[in-house]
């Protein structure tokens, strides 16, 4: 089986996943475990901005030890600029390259490349999804496109998330109006 049907078959579980999944972080962790199986990958991780903290913060992830430790947020967060030029960053001897930190713990985690791709929604950086592979590796055009995709399903499903909590929450907020006016009324 090639790699395009590979990607093809992932799509295909992830648009049924979309209508079927109960909640955002189901759909994220299968984002991330699609992506590592798809491309071959030892791992992966979808980092979400915090806008309190204005940092990216791991929300799924698969693959990894849960000891692993990922570059700082705050450092991650300075190089949002060239994942909005470029749409991705690749790290092909992640190691020792001189843009990431804690090369110890990635040779110890099995670590050699990474893949990162900007999840974007409307036109904003919300994310970032990054694959991890034990070999070092050179990314071809497709895998990127194929990664840029996935971050794209995960953005749509953090923002169809976000959107159904907001409307949840007005629901609420409208029935204790209703209610409270409704209590205050002298039939």
């Amino acid at each position: 089986m090639t790699k395009k049907q590979d990607f093809f078959e992932t799509f295909c579980r992830l648009s049924q996943a979309f209508g079927t999944a109960a909640t955002m972080e189901e759909l994220l962790e299968l984002i991330v475990q699609s992506a590592t199986e798809a491309m071959n990958g030892r791992a992966a991780c979808l980092f979400l901005a915090d806008p309190r903290q204005d940092v990216f913060v791991p929300k799924a992830q698969y693959g990894l030890s849960d000891n692993y430790l990922h570059t700082s947020p705050l450092k991650a967060k300075k190089i949002v600029p060239a994942w909005k030029k470029r749409g991705h960053l690749v790290f092909e001897d992640a190691t020792a390259d001189p843009r990431l930190e804690h090369h110890d713990k990635k040779k110890a985690e099995g670590i050699a490349s990474i893949l990162t791709v900007a999840v974007m929604v409307d036109n904003r950086c919300i994310g970032v999804l990054s694959l991890y592979t034990a070999e070092k590796r050179k990314f071809s055009k497709q895998e990127v496109v194929f990664l840029k995709a996935l971050a794209g399903n995960g953005g749509m499903a953090v923002k169809r998330a976000r959107l159904l909590e907001r409307m949840q929450k007005n629901a609420q907020l409208f029935l204790e109006l209703t209610t409270a006016i409704n209590s205050s009324l002298d039939i």
